[in-house]
């Protein structure tokens, strides 16, 4: 078999690695058009404060035995004759496949507002922007958007004595990710780190002198800023796809089945330019993260294979580091709820991470979100230790469809140098239970 990934992001990555396992005798050939094997990008705001370098994050050796291209841009698919068409170093070159992943990722959006040229302008997304970055990074840095990436920054360039102002032009940060009792946690964070929030803040445009930057202006004033780091969001690589007849989703996703194929049936498509169903509202979503992507990779390697296993469904778990704290999510919150007019009921629980007497005790704050018979739709962490931990047991209890009255019962491990003997999520479900559904059992 000839096997063709386009993109060697997390989801190529993947897909090229597990296509030679379950199919050791095939040819797999990656087309990445860029120049390095591997980077982290999860990574980069860390290699900003200087707590790694740019050589840490990069990985200079492909997983498994395939025939990686790099500076190769894929321009066409000729489905008819199952060829993929892309340059290379400047010459047009050709390869067959009998099936096709695409993995071709984001792009970051760049908005067209006066000042971006300037110098002490850029963007965090891979070694290149970042090494630009790093050369004119001053000591009054404007990040503008209060993403994760956003947040993460300002949170990192904060830490190195740096003047930071974080703006989002919507009323919270990560709007629709998070609920306002765990954004609100994350801003007062943020301000205890030094870090200036400013909501319903958009950028206007960007001044400068010199053809250096002087200012980011908002509605609600000028900014002095000696560099602006802009972290608006992303959107899916389609050109490909959409220049050789796939369907695009609603999203500007390439739409695939629950078995990851596009509408052709020999072409699949994984990770973030993929649009796939989310599990709990059944709507179609982009995901834009890298453990979602891995899985994607893996489900599309498999079934290009022969394979038939289903993709569930997005739950899309993440966390996210501010200073000395994480937060992170999973599922569906009240606000993505409240946008489907779905039926919720949510509840928040704060509650001791440690036992009283141990050194170093701080709280942990759960939120959850049900449906009216109280099984789990969605759930978000805030605190200091435990909060992965937490998001893994949030994230198989809604693929479990567990419910508040099962958790509540739930048996938890318990080391007190660890946690707290009374688990937070599952004080948290027994209130839920007992102010909801204990009533109405009434």
């Amino acid at each position: 078999m000839e096997y063709v990934v386009i993109g060697h992001g997390t989801a190529g990555q993947t897909a090229a690695a597990v296509l030679k396992k379950v199919d050791p005798e095939s040819n797999v050939t990656v087309i990445e058009k860029g120049i390095h094997v591997a980077i982290h990008p999860c990574s980069l705001p860390m290699v900003l404060s200087g707590k790694l370098s740019l050589q840490d994050i990069e990985e200079r050796v492909p997983r498994g035995k395939v025939n990686l291209l790099l500076r190769s841009e894929a321009k066409r698919i000729d489905r008819e004759r199952r060829y993929v068409y892309f340059i290379r170093d400047g010459t047009q070159e050709s390869i067959y496949y009998d099936k096709l992943i695409l993995a071709t990722g984001l792009s970051p959006i760049i908005p067209k507002v006066e000042g971006m040229g300037l110098e002490g302008v850029g963007t965090v997304w891979d070694l290149e922007t970042v090494s630009e970055l790093l050369k004119h990074l001053g000591n009054k840095v404007v990040v503008v958007g209060g993403s994760a990436t956003g947040i993460e920054v300002a949170s990192e360039l904060a830490s190195t004595g740096r003047d930071v102002t974080l703006i989002e032009a919507m009323e919270q940060l990560m709007p629709g990710k998070v609920d306002p009792p765990i954004s609100s946690m994350v801003m007062k964070s943020l301000n205890d780190l030094g870090v200036r929030v400013m909501l319903k803040a958009p950028m206007e445009r960007l001044e400068g002198s010199g053809g250096k930057l002087t200012h980011v202006v908002t509605p609600k004033g000028r900014i002095e800023a000696d560099t602006a780091i802009i972290v608006i969001g992303a959107r899916p690589n389609v050109e490909v796809a959409l220049s050789s007849g796939l369907v695009i989703g609603e999203t500007g996703g390439v739409k695939v089945d629950e078995y990851m194929f596009t509408s052709d049936p020999n072409i699949l498509a994984a990770g973030d330019v993929a649009e796939v169903k989310d599990f709990v509202s059944g709507k179609p979503t982009l995901t834009g993260l890298a453990s979602t992507a891995l899985v994607q990779g893996r489900i599309a390697a498999e079934n290009a294979a022969g394979g038939r296993i289903r993709y569930l469904g997005a739950l899309s778990p993440f966390i996210v580091s501010v200073g000395e704290y994480f937060f992170g999510g999973v599922g569906l919150s009240a606000t993505r709820a409240d946008s489907l007019k779905m039926e919720y009921r949510a509840f928040r629980f704060s509650g001791p991470d440690l036992p009283k007497y141990m050194p170093g005790r701080d709280d942990t704050v759960i939120w959850l979100v049900t449906d009216r018979d109280g099984r789990i739709l969605g759930g978000q962490v805030f605190g200091r230790r435990g909060v992965r931990e937490r998001i893994l047991f949030l994230t198989a209890a809604i693929y479990a469809r567990f419910k508040v009255e099962d958790i509540r019962i739930m048996e938890f491990a318990y080391q007190p140098e660890v946690c707290d003997v009374l688990e937070p999520i599952a004080t948290a479900a027994e209130g839920m239970f007992r102010k909801y559904l204990l009533r109405s059992e009434g």
